[in-house]
């Protein structure tokens, strides 16, 4: 017999994996607007602003990102099987080599 699913705050465990995943791509998204210029993040604040929409970014945007930051945005999608996100991979490569060759 299935155990039912633990409820946190009114939602499933289910429910809350689902919800922190779409933040993650968000984050990402975001993220990835910033580090390629796409927005600069006073133009995404506004942005997300009018909807009344926080901000998400995968990286302290007044600190920067690390190294390990970009790498992360990579990994996260290198795992999406469609050729747009590769070219997103050869991009931020491309910023994170030069951002961060010693």
């Amino acid at each position: 017999m299935e155990e039912p699913e633990e409820e946190h705050s009114g939602i499933t465990d289910e429910q809350r994996i689902l919800m922190e995943q779409a933040m993650l791509d968000i984050a990402y998204e975001n993220s990835y607007a910033v580090l390629t210029n796409e927005l600069t993040f006073e133009d995404l604040l506004t942005e997300k602003h009018k909807f009344g929409i926080s901000t998400l970014m995968s990286y302290d945007p007044s600190d920067g990102p690390t190294k390990k930051d970009i790498q992360d945005i990579i990994d996260y999608y290198v795992n999406i099987d469609q050729p747009e996100y590769y070219l997103r991979c050869a991009e931020l490569k491309k910023i994170m080599d030069e951002e961060f060759s010693s």
